[in-house]
């Protein structure tokens, strides 16, 4: 039996196959979706809750800094209430990604 996936072609500039990308279940477009403005404190304070949930990476000189690939993932799993790359996201549906994130930092210090 022929499997038939309707989905738009995507240009993929990603790590890793571009055919086990579009095969999968939540295709990556080569974006990264935890781009954040430094300026805006919903995003600052996403990444805050990133780093006290663990998600964290080495930096040569900032040391341990969020792991924003890790916030790629999320962003683009069932588990986040709003499915969009920061930057686009609007003020309330920020709030609701904060929200989210209280939740992952809340499970990790029962």
């Amino acid at each position: 039996m022929t499997q038939t996936i309707k989905r738009k072609p995507i240009t993929y500039s990603g790590t890793g196959s571009a055919i086990d990308n579009y095969f999968s279940s939540n295709p990556s477009d080569g974006k990264n979706w935890a781009s954040f403005d430094k300026n805006n404190a919903q995003h600052m304070h996403i990444l805050s809750l990133a780093r006290q949930a663990g998600w964290t990476t080495e930096h040569p000189i900032h040391r341990k800094i969020a792991d924003l690939e890790s916030i790629d993932k999320f962003l683009r799993s069932e588990r986040c209430p709003v499915r969009k790359p920061l930057l686009e996201q609007t003020t309330n549906e920020l709030s609701k990604v904060i929200t989210a994130f209280n939740g992952i930092v809340q499970s990790k210090f029962k």
